[in-house]
């Protein structure tokens, strides 16, 4: 059985994305954006959700191998595979009218058959649409009877008690009814997506908000050379489609915003401070900030992965679980500064002597500050949930927590530097530019993760020792970068 596909599924859902993407995919591959790293981790999930899901349905035979590139190969052992009266397939090949598919499972229900789509989420997701129905579309076209068509994925409700309950972890939601109506839109899809292919140039299609939805092009950095930097892209809070409607007015640079364009208060302060250098300081604001602080001051910061498979009991999907801390102390305004923190063992659950560890290092009284409080109050209130015999405890500690980022994002202090954002990436150089994390190896909260996951797979002492020095600067670096924009923020006051 030949294959003479000119589609793919996810060639397919690129061309209901953006025709441009779809040829240059084809035609002008080079001009792609380098590979994100974090797609890395995306990929691994993907692969072991793939793989638990499969657990489900035992018996199964994989038709087709993801290691070789073989379509003809896959039609032809799908096919055979189906005749010798197999009950389920993993990833089972069908081509019709020059489109390939490949499905994840497919079960036999009597003469005819239920077929599954897999995902890591822990929803159905608009974009599923497209995919489950050109998948409908070519194996019903191709002469397979579906007596239902699905969505398997994560459910987030799911909590791990003792060996992983697949049944509870999985959910399945039918989505046959709705890609039965899609039928003549995927077919007129597949046609324009055949016509684009057949034409000897790039379609002249401009960037517009389809450009990263519902998924970021790995081509922008190609569509987008054009964009300058500080554009209008670029102004904080600013909705997308006035974004648009400056770009098509043929203004792109931030500083070509007309005066009387309507801005929101955030958006104007980036805007005026890109423009003109404007500079905020409310030090009636930061005074009543930094006058409520309490002594001893604590500067906390955790560092989480978040595997869709709960690894642990009292855990759940894409949980956030700790597994280093790093935290600064200063005695008084003068006094001292001193450093611990806590970096887990891989291979057992880091919560419980992570919990040891941070209360035993943080002793009331005193404020304990985080940049951007929500996510380390998060963390402690899911430590709380899964460990209610330390919960009061946990929750004290909660309650000492002040948000440092608060000043730069209520707008008490704002230099042009910042960039319109508060994140402590953009403050921190703007205020304290002789510290930077661009010295790091680790440098921002997903290298950490995957340097994490890195861990409980590498074997050489030496590189194990290096990772988690890495991990040591990189999360001390998140504290002590706290203390000193506090002290920027208190030497502005006193002058």
């Amino acid at each position: 059985m030949s294959s003479n596909h000119l589609l793919s599924k996810t060639t397919f859902l690129r061309s209901v994305q953006c025709h441009k993407s779809l040829y240059l995919n084809r035609y002008k591959p080079a001009l792609r954006d380098p590979p994100d790293p974090s797609q890395e981790a995306v990929f691994r999930t993907g692969k072991e959700v793939h793989a638990l899901a499969r657990e489900l349905f035992p018996g199964g035979v994989v038709a087709s191998s993801a290691e070789s590139y073989d379509p003809k190969t896959w039609l032809r052992k799908t096919r055979t595979l189906m005749g010798e009266g197999v009950g389920v397939l993993f990833e089972a090949a069908f081509e019709h009218d020059q489109v390939l598919v490949v499905v994840d499972i497919l079960e036999r229900v009597g003469a005819k058959w239920k077929a599954f789509e897999v995902k890591s989420s822990t929803s159905v997701k608009d974009p599923y649409d497209w995919d489950v129905a050109v998948q409908y579309h070519i194996l019903t076209n191709a002469g397979i009877e579906l007596d239902d068509f699905s969505v398997l994925h994560i459910d987030n409700n799911y909590v791990r008690h003792g060996d992983l309950d697949l049944e509870a972890l999985f959910t399945s939601v039918s989505m046959l009814e709705l890609v039965k109506e899609m039928g003549p839109e995927v077919s007129i899809h597949i046609e324009e997506a055949k016509a684009v292919l057949s034409e000897p140039n790039v379609p002249e299609i401009d960037i517009g908000p389809y450009c990263d939805e519902p998924y970021a092009c790995d081509f922008m950095g190609y569509c987008w050379r054009h964009i300058p930097d500080h554009s209008v892209f670029t102004v904080t809070r600013m909705k997308k489609d006035h974004k648009f409607g400056l770009y098509h007015d043929g203004i792109m640079r931030m500083e070509d915003i007309p005066e009387d364009f309507p801005l929101n208060k955030i958006s104007r302060v980036h805007v005026e401070g890109h423009k003109f250098g404007r500079s905020i300081i409310d030090q009636v604001a930061l005074q009543a900030v930094l006058g409520s602080l309490k002594y001893p001051l604590y500067f906390l910061d955790f560092e989480t992965y978040n595997p869709a498979i709960p690894p642990f009991d009292r855990t759940k999907p894409y949980g956030q679980i700790p597994f280093q801390y790093s935290l600064h102390r200063k005695a008084s305004l003068e006094g001292e500064l001193s450093h611990t923190g806590f970096l887990a063992e891989t291979g057992i659950d880091p919560r419980p002597p992570l919990i040891e560890s941070l209360l035993r290092d943080t002793p009331p009284p005193g404020d304990i500050l985080a940049y951007n409080r929500s996510f380390e109050a998060r963390v402690l209130r899911d430590l709380a949930d899964a460990f209610p015999e330390s919960a009061s405890e946990i929750e004290d500690l909660s309650s000492r927590l002040v948000d440092l980022m608060e000043p730069f994002q209520k707008r008490y202090y704002y230099l042009p530097e910042m960039d319109g954002s508060y994140s402590i990436k953009a403050v921190l150089p703007a205020l304290v530019p002789e510290l930077s994390y661009e010295i790091l190896e680790i440098s921002e909260g997903t290298q950490a993760m995957e340097a994490y996951y890195q861990l409980g797979i590498e074997t050489n002492p030496s590189i194990i020792d290096r990772i988690r020095n890495d991990l040591w600067e990189y999360c001390k670096f998140d504290t002590l970068a706290m203390v000193r924009i506090l002290e920027k923020l208190e030497a502005l006051m006193e002058q």
